[in-house]
Order: structure tokens, then sequence, then C-alpha cells
């Protein structure tokens, strides 16, 4: 069983890394390894810092093979990073095999092994976990097409119009759409209908503070409507069935 003391060793071993990879690894040290990978001294600054910070925060004295297990990967994990271009994805990664290496030697070092394959084994069994899963999925990428779909005829309206207008980011109505739904799905999940009326109101206030002044403003501003009103829709609908199988099932 996976107790108090295991999940505070966990608790040690990532406040290590959070301190070494964001609080004490300045800007300049980040630059210096882009520029020159592993024959920059502040990456091996860095990796040390990482060592002796695990080693300090488990405060295990008689122990050195979690803290040299954990400085081990990171060297591997950040040197792969190093050679990659700076972008979002490459962050996500670096951050998640860091993750990924620091359970492992949590299991190896606390020994629960067993416990956690016994976990994760009746967690992948379990019928609210693929409800919860697979209405993520859904709510993210197949209501992502299903709106775009719907508001095609009105996107072809806007574009026929003048092509010198000013246009927005590239993608980022569809990471709105994303981010909207996951947040609304979340919130039904967790019984927190009113946060929905003041995402609403957030947006609503957002879209529309300026004013619309002639026609092409205002088609912009109904097919933004449109797609929000269907993306929160969806969602809700979504959220309520997905609840409604989690209590039955739970």
């Amino acid at each position: 069983m996976i107790g108090q003391a295991e999940i505070l060793v966990l608790f040690r071993i990532l406040a290590a890394h959070l301190f070494a990879d964001f609080l004490l690894q300045p800007q300049s040290w980040i630059q210096k390894k882009r520029d020159y990978n592993i024959r920059a001294i502040q990456f091996y600054y860095h990796v040390g810092v990482v060592g002796v910070l695990t080693y300090l925060f488990l405060a295990d004295w008689s122990h050195l093979l979690l803290p040299l297990f954990i400085m081990g990967t990171h060297f591997a994990i950040d040197w792969w990073k190093s050679e990659r271009p700076g972008k979002a994805r490459y962050f996500m990664l670096d951050q998640a095999a860091h993750l990924l290496m620091i359970l492992a030697g949590w299991i190896f070092y606390t020994g629960i092994g067993t416990t956690a394959g016994d976990f994760l084994g009746a967690l992948v069994n379990s019928p609210a976990f693929w409800v919860i899963l697979i209405s993520y999925i859904v709510a993210i990428w197949p209501f992502g097409y299903l709106v775009a779909m719907i508001t095609t005829r009105w996107q072809q309206e806007l574009s026929a119009g003048d092509q010198n207008q000013l246009t927005g980011l590239q993608n980022a109505g569809m990471w709105i759409g994303y981010t909207e739904r996951f947040i609304i799905l979340t919130f039904i999940l967790l019984n927190q209908y009113g946060a929905i009326g003041f995402l609403i109101a957030a947006k609503s206030v957002f879209r529309f503070s300026g004013k619309l002044e002639g026609s092409r403003e205002r088609k912009e501003a109904e097919y933004i409507l449109i797609g929000t009103l269907l993306s929160f829709a969806l969602s809700i609908v979504l959220g309520i069935g997905a609840t409604y199988l989690l209590e039955t099932w739970g």
C-alpha cells in the first residue's frame, strides 16, 4: 500500500526537480546550454544542482543511488532537449520525461512496484477511467471538427470579403476551442456549473468589448458567437452525459 511516507518521498524529489529546473537555473545557463550543448560548463553546473538538491531534499544521507539516477537521467534528457528548438512541444516532452524518470526512481527507492502496478491495473479496469478519458478526447478533437464543419459556410462568407483585412493568429481559434471545451468539461465533472457562467461572461466581454462598426465587424462577431455557443453547448451535453455514466457506474 502507498502510504504517507512514500508520497512524501515523491513530493521531496519532485520539489528538488522544480527548484533545480526553474528557480535555480538562470536564463544565462539555459542560453549557454542551447548555444554550446554539453560543451557548456553551465550544463554540468545545472546537472550538479539537480543531484545535490535531490540528495538534500531526500534527506536519506546513506542513500546515493536515487540522486545519482535522477542526475544521470536529467543529463541525458537535457542533452536531448538542448539539440531541439525552443518550442512548447519540446518543453512538454522534456518535463514529461523528467517526471517519468522521477516516478521510476521513486518506485525503485520505495519498493512499491507491485502496489503501483496493482493501482494502475485497477485504474485501467475502471469504467470511470474510460468515461473520463473518452469524454476529454471527444470534447477536444471530434467536437472541434464538428464545430468547424458547422461554421464553414460563415467562415467562407467572411473569407470572401476584403482579403487585405487583418486576420487573427494562426490556429488561435482552434486552440481557444480546445481550451474552452476542456475547461467546461472539467467544471461539469467537478459539479461547478456556476463557473461556466463566469467563463461565458468573460469571453463575451472580451470578444465584444470593441465597437461593431460596419458589416464585416458584425459578421465576425456573429461568427465567433455561433462557434462559442456551439462549443459550449456540445461540451455541456457531453459533461452531463459523462456525469450520468459516472454516477451510474460509480
